[in-house]
């Protein structure tokens, strides 16, 4: 597996490690071109949780929606954005546990992109899927 790190994006919630985003998880992106997708390696911290020691699902469903639509970018070669987007949440994720997000891109259509997502345990359990459209935006 290559994996090359990519640059994240200034200001985003989720990878933004310039400082832009104090609140920012900051999480390291990286492009596998082997398999074609995005890799997320993480492990949460209680400043994550919703409830005691559970991470909460809406910082789940941000990790699978910037593996997704780092996927959609290599796609497409431009920037997306999420039209519509459903998640299952099959496990618990555990602060102080490690997990990997995934995103890949399945189909283009135009400036459509269909993706899909997982969180992915140590102990290689599927913990999160997702699926999402994103929509190429021009500047």
């Amino acid at each position: 597996m290559a994996l090359e790190e990519l640059e994240g994006s200034r200001g985003c919630f989720v990878c933004d490690r310039s400082g832009a985003n104090p609140r920012s998880l900051g999480v390291v992106l990286y492009w596998d071109g082997d398999s074609g997708r995005t890799v997320i390696p993480f492990t949460p911290d209680d400043t994550w949780c919703g409830y005691e020691g559970i991470v909460h699902g809406g910082i789940l469903a941000a990790l699978c929606d910037d593996a997704m639509a780092w996927a959609a970018r290599q796609a497409l070669g431009e920037w997306t954005v999420t039209a519509g987007m459903s998640i299952r949440f099959l496990r618990p994720v555990k602060s102080g546990a490690g997990y990997t997000a995934y995103g890949s891109a399945l189909s283009v259509d135009g400036r459509k992109v269909k993706t899909a997502a997982r969180i992915v345990g140590e102990d290689g359990k599927i913990y999160v899927d997702a699926k999402a459209t994103f929509v190429g935006v021009r500047p």
